[in-house]
């Protein structure tokens, strides 16, 4: 009996996805540099010829594979929506528990983020954009709660959320070289917790 339409357009999906997982995880374990259609497709399951059928080419896939990072796990800019700019502060440190879920990640921005400095191009856009827009939102978060009176008079929005993202970047660094001496999710909550208690303003004294 052969399949309808709409099996048809959903098995075409579902092998999409089966090759953005496998470039996602190849790229992440060689670097896109070092990683060919060929190596993809045998991770995928697939022939050369069947990635083609989805991808013309290396970057067509690679950029794809950009968007479908973003699918998989959402960044900082996701958890700092809450009202409560401390409590967001503090939930930040449950970034650790989901990368964990999805090591591959990790070393995906590491490594083909590290590439694309050297490379350019969309990769290095893709980045670029990405660290600006996860700065700007802390910074803004940041500087909006300081006028209102939630955080700390001192606090300088714009070196916070830089800080945030180099803590953020050298806890992968450390943890890339050495998962069995660091504790990701602990460092995260040491951290988040550190951060959101110097942010907190000060008890006014009782008079």
């Amino acid at each position: 009996m052969p399949i309808s339409k709409e099996e048809r357009q959903a098995l075409r999906v579902a092998r999409r996805e089966q090759i953005l997982d496998a470039g996602l995880e190849t790229f992440a374990a060689e670097g896109y540099q070092g990683t060919t259609l060929a190596e993809i497709a045998a991770r995928a399951g697939l022939t050369e010829i069947g990635v083609a059928r989805y991808f013309a080419s290396k970057a067509e896939l690679l950029a794809d594979v950009l968007r479908h990072r973003d699918n998989i796990v959402p960044d900082a800019l996701a958890r700092m929506t809450g009202a409560d700019i401390i409590e967001s502060v503090r939930h930040m440190a449950d970034l650790a528990s989901t990368l964990l879920d999805h090591p591959s990640l990790v070393r995906f921005e590491t490594v083909v983020g590290g590439e694309s400095v050297v490379e350019g191009g969309e990769p290095f856009e893709y980045f670029e954009a990405r660290l600006q827009a996860v700065r700007r939102v802390l910074s803004d978060r940041l500087r909006e709660a300081k006028e209102a009176g939630t955080v700390r008079a001192d606090t300088d929005p714009d070196l916070t959320a830089a800080e945030v993202i180099a803590f953020m970047h050298g806890a992968h660094t450390q943890w890339l070289f050495s998962p069995q001496d660091v504790d990701l999710r602990g460092l995260y909550r040491h951290y988040f917790n550190q951060l959101a208690e110097r942010l907190t303003p000060a008890q006014a004294p009782h008079g």
